[in-house]
């Protein structure tokens, strides 16, 4: 009779042992990461990361490749007449347009302007540590328990039959089952502690030898305070502080990248606009050596000058075609350069459409006091605000390590009321007569015995406090020599225009008198060359002036955390008009 309950009991190992290896095979396939040597992206990785690839120019040619010799009938033809430009669509521009648009368009500001949404998030997580928990659980439990020997008891009876006798206890084969379901709502205070209110139902049933039924139902409220350890609301609000204060220090840094950004835009601006001047005077010192090839070959037909004269002339305007190719491939550069910049959707990096410079330099001397220049700058630039922000953040993070290092003492308090009857409902409404209740009431400790690691991550608070008011001393000295730098080459760039334009007038004095001297016969053509050259290098000296001077008022302004206002466009009041949210007005300001 008892062989087929041995052969159902191999049949139930033979069950629980499939099952264990059903599972150790879905173990092991999980195994296989997404990230492993065998999938797709991790072999083109290897492959590319292992292999040195050769490029060759000629299979990405659109046309087959021209010699030298076949392009020179193309330069000769240039030469003979002014270069002419095919027509391009213009974009105007001033600083107020670069700004607005950067503001609106760039991918760089687009990258930093979410820092500050992200820090937002940080303080939210840390606000979200006092939000109430509701919980709730229902388990069913059912159980076939053996015959099983107890203890030994002695009765006491009144009856001389059972009175000191000694028995056994034996608890008989049973059949249980048990339903238990149970929610309430955990809430965390700002002092530390945490309430708690639950709720809980026992259905409890014997089905065999003899049925049984029986309804449990429970309430309790329990309260945990720690008194020192843990304990009040600065100690437990500290980490939300910190994120505040550090999500300040982050808009703080997003200003300052904000305020690089421009500027930044501002000097390839004014980089576009000295490309433009350069091209300018490149196109002319090319005219001019056409013109005096022209004047030449008249002259020489008349007999009024030598033959070399023609070739002299020739090789001046050779010269001048290679400085104007290379002015104009410089200004596609840098004008694609503002392109990536402003990110218009209408003008693409390689598109026909030339920016137009429509700005003109502030050209005028200024004086400055020195040191009231250099206290603005400590008051408005960013990195002081920022640095101000994170010694605040310190203060709190030594309070908090010193709290951290305190023993740890807790009190617990917790009151439930009890009810046991036939039915759920009647066990609920039994439970409010208050008839049986509990009350605990308890106090536990904790006191480290070294207490060196708690101690240590206070000195540690504490000297990170004292690196970083050392680090505010050395910025405020990098701060002031910043501005004082960046006055000294303002002043320098000033003596550069006033020197250039000083040259550039007497080159063109000196030209004028050399040209006519060619016309009376007392010149070579290559003398006027080198004059014409030495008027085109005074010119582009200038110019290399003037950009360097608005860079320098750039720089200036940015050594006082600000932006320089130009013709009335102050980073105030520039209009903004954006969908997203992290470009917010404490950006403006």
């Amino acid at each position: 009779m008892r062989r087929p309950q041995t052969n159902s009991k191999f049949d139930r190992m033979r069950v629980l042992w499939a099952i264990l290896l059903c599972a150790l095979s879905v173990q092991s396939g999980c195994a296989r990461w997404p990230d492993s040597p065998s999938t797709p992206l991790s072999k083109r990785v290897g492959q590319h990361v292992r292999d040195v690839q050769q490029t060759d120019l000629a299979s990405l040619s659109t046309s087959r490749g021209v010699a030298i010799e076949d392009e020179l009938d193309t330069v000769k033809k240039r030469r003979t007449s002014q270069p002419q430009s095919p027509p391009r669509e213009h974009l105007d521009l001033t600083v107020a347009t670069l700004r607005a648009e950067t503001l609106r368009n760039n991918l760089d500001l687009d990258v930093t302007l979410l820092d500050p949404q992200l820090a937002r998030t940080v303080v939210s997580e840390e606000e979200a540590k006092f939000d109430a928990t509701i919980f709730g659980g229902v388990q069913y439990k059912r159980e076939n328990t053996p015959p099983l020997n107890r203890d030994l008891v002695e009765f006491t009876s009144d009856t001389d039959d059972l009175d000191k006798k000694l028995v056994k206890l034996t608890q008989i084969e049973q059949t249980k089952e048990q339903l238990t379901f149970d929610a309430g709502i955990e809430v965390p205070l700002p002092t530390g502690g945490k309430v708690k209110l639950r709720n809980a139902f026992d259905e409890e049933n014997k089905l065999q030898p003899q049925r049984f039924e029986q309804y449990v139902s429970s309430l309790k409220f329990s309260l945990s305070q720690p008194l020192l350890r843990g304990a009040g609301i600065e100690a437990n609000t500290a980490s939300i502080r910190i994120a505040r204060l550090n999500a300040q220090a982050i808009d703080a840094k997003t200003k300052l990248n904000v305020i690089r950004i421009l500027a930044a835009a501002e000097k390839v601006f004014w980089q576009v606009y000295g490309a433009q001047k350069t091209l300018d005077i490149r196109l002319k010192q090319y005219n001019l050596a056409f013109d005096n090839l022209e004047l030449v070959r008249k002259r020489a037909n008349q007999g009024l000058s030598a033959e070399i004269e023609i070739v002299r002339a020739e090789v001046g305007v050779a010269q001048r075609l290679e400085s104007l190719i290379i002015a104009e491939t410089d200004l596609r550069i840098k004008q694609r350069d503002l392109k990536r910049i402003l990110n218009l959707d209408d003008v693409q990096l390689d598109s026909p459409t030339t920016v137009n410079i429509s700005s003109s330099p502030q050209l005028l001397r200024f004086s400055f006091d020195r040191d009231q220049l250099a206290e603005r700058a400590l008051e408005n630039r960013m990195e002081m605000l920022e640095l101000e922000l994170k010694l605040a953040a310190d203060a709190i993070k030594i309070d908090l390590a010193r709290n951290k290092a305190l023993p740890l003492f807790v009190v617990d308090f917790e009151y439930g009321l009890l009810d046991r009857q036939g039915s759920h409902g009647s066990a609920w409404e039994g439970m409010w007569d208050f008839d049986n209740s509990g009350l605990a009431v308890g106090l536990r400790g904790e006191i480290p015995v070294t207490n060196n690691a708690r101690e240590a991550q206070v000195r540690r608070a504490m000297l990170a406090r004292v690196q970083r008011m050392s680090t505010r001393n050395q910025r405020e000295l990098a701060i002031r020599q910043e501005v004082f730098d960046a006055l000294d080459v303002l002043d320098q760039n000033w003596q550069r225009i006033l020197a250039a334009r000083q040259n550039v007038i007497v080159s063109g004095v000196n030209y004028e008198a050399e040209l006519k001297q060619f016309e009376e016969g007392l010149r070579t053509m290559r003398e006027v060359l080198e004059v014409l050259t030495q008027l085109g290098d005074a010119q582009l000296r200038e110019i290399k002036a003037i950009v360097a001077y608005q860079v320098a008022q750039i720089d200036l302004a940015f050594a006082t955390g600000t932006l320089l206002g130009y013709a009335g466009a102050g980073f105030s009041s520039i209009p903004v008009t954006t969908d997203s949210p992290a470009t917010t007005d404490a950006f403006m300001q």
